[in-house]
């Protein structure tokens, strides 16, 4: 098996569950994710896939179903989306304290109310703090990987931790792009069947966790393994282009950023947007350049603070609102804080952009850029949020 076509995001991700032998799915079905767990029914269905697949009556009951399988040594996936992640809420929080290494797909949907059935990053965003690591795919290739990575990341001794691979609702994963799958072979040479070396419930091997332990080393031991997961993303990523040719960067992306002024820092699908307007810039003699983020959790302050020092001023692109906060986005926060301690700091620009799942234009692109261009010019920012979306940007190309 190894072959390249047109795929969805959906039916990548459903590809990247099978090739890494998920032997449980606890299933409930949420727009725009519901494709997932239904392209597994039929791998299923078709004896394509031997995994124990779990109808329940809601996203709550789906993870505490997927921390009973994992807790019992499953390998074990699942996918929501939106309102399905906010209900799941509660046993989220389970896994990471657990230790239990679950993949399950964030398929990005805008929140009610105000919201809609197109992607914004508030869902998973809102998931930041409970110790799921989260990587962000651009397109249904890296859907595929990241899934197929993510089990070798979260399922490493130094890291035991859920993972979430994040991806845009409808325009990734309703929106067919070329995909490579790989040798289910190659696939079990990578990824190797699991086994948590922590604990097992098997009666002859069991070695329990107390349950109840003090909460603040409890929370430190996740915080550690976050820092760990670092280290274990990169070299997983590397490991994976070696062996199927193909990397996502690991933590982060540098684009088309030799002898630039200023980038701009995307997640998701829009970074192919701006991939397309820095080319068409930088053939202009514009000075722009591009930052994927692709993993918010654990966030890569280190990299991000080695990188920093080349530029002169960051456009951060948010997907999300932060109601009240200090000052803009979620990731324009995250950014500030991690390069709060250079003596040399670049500029900030934070940007609202794409929400509720509005289309992220090239106008709109090349509007940014261009306003964090300025700012270098100027050697200020004369606002430190901008609201795209509200703007008429009339003659802007």
């Amino acid at each position: 098996m190894l072959f390249t076509r047109m795929m969805e995001g959906n039916e990548a991700a459903a590809w990247g569950a099978r090739l890494s032998r998920a032997e449980v799915i606890p299933v409930y079905p949420i727009t725009p994710q519901t494709e997932v767990i239904s392209h597994i029914a039929n791998f299923i269905a078709r004896e394509e896939m031997k995994a124990q697949y779990i109808k329940v009556e809601g996203e709550h009951t789906a993870m505490a179903a997927a921390v009973g399988a994992s807790t019992a040594g499953a390998r074990v996936f699942t996918a929501s989306a939106s309102q399905g992640i906010v209900f799941m809420e509660e046993a989220l929080w389970m896994p990471p304290g657990r230790r239990l290494p679950i993949v399950m797909c964030m398929v990005n949907r805008s929140l009610a109310p105000l919201g809609g059935l197109r992607p914004d990053h508030n869902d998973s965003l809102l998931q930041r703090d409970n110790g799921w690591i989260q990587l962000y795919c651009e397109n249904s290739q890296e859907v595929l990987d990241t899934i197929i990575m993510a089990y070798r990341i979260g399922e490493d001794r130094n890291v035991y931790l859920p993972v979430a691979p994040c991806y845009d609702g409808y325009f990734v994963s309703a929106t067919a792009t070329p995909t490579t799958v790989p040798d289910q072979a190659e696939v079990d040479d990578f990824l190797p069947p699991y086994k948590h070396e922590m604990y097992n419930l098997m009666p002859e091997e069991y070695e329990p966790i107390p349950f109840y332990r003090p909460i603040a080393e409890s929370r430190y031991e996740v915080q550690q393994a976050h820092e760990r997961a670092k280290r274990v993303i990169e070299e997983v990523d590397k490991e994976y282009e070696r062996r199927f040719g193909r990397s996502h960067d690991g933590l982060l992306e540098e684009y088309a950023c030799d002898d630039v002024d200023a980038v701009l820092l995307t997640m998701g699908s829009m970074t192919g947007t701006v991939r397309d307007v820095v080319d068409e810039m930088q053939a202009e003699g514009k000075r722009i350049g591009l930052l994927k983020l692709r993993a918010f959790r654990p966030f890569p302050t280190e990299e991000l603070q080695k990188l920093a020092e080349g530029y002169h001023a960051i456009g951060v692109v948010d997907r999300n609102t932060s109601y009240g906060s200090a000052g803009g986005g979620i990731v324009s926060m995250e950014v500030a804080r991690a390069l709060y301690l250079l003596e040399e700091k670049p500029l900030l620009v934070n940007f609202h952009v794409g929400l509720g799942g509005s289309d992220v234009t090239m106008r709109q692109v090349r509007y940014m850029a261009g306003k964090t261009l300025e700012a270098v010019e100027k050697g200020r920012v004369d606002s430190m949020v901008d609201w795209v979306e509200l703007k008429d940007l009339g003659e802007v190309m």
